[in-house]
């Protein structure tokens, strides 16, 4: 599967940095998003309507987030075992 692969991995084979960069890379987005749509959006009336679908993103992401948890915590012990 892709989360076993050298591409997901790395040739290291560190399976918590795997972990760790399918979190973070995911919650850059609000963070990054907003202030973005804001610059790039100045003063147009559709202003709000642009921000909706990264505030709706968010709370997602951490919502599958905290479900994958119990998938990483055995992905992760892969490691030790390995």
């Amino acid at each position: 599967s892709f989360f076993r692969s050298k591409l997901f991995i790395g040739n290291d084979g560190d399976y918590g940095e795997a972990a760790a960069a399918t979190f973070c890379g995911a919650h850059k987005t609000l963070a990054f998003g907003l202030p973005l749509i804001n610059t790039v959006f100045e003063g147009n009336p559709n202003l709000a309507s642009y921000c909706a679908p990264i505030m709706l993103m968010h709370p997602l992401q951490l919502v599958i987030g905290s479900a994958m948890v119990p998938f990483f915590e055995k992905f992760t012990k892969k490691e030790k075992v390995e």
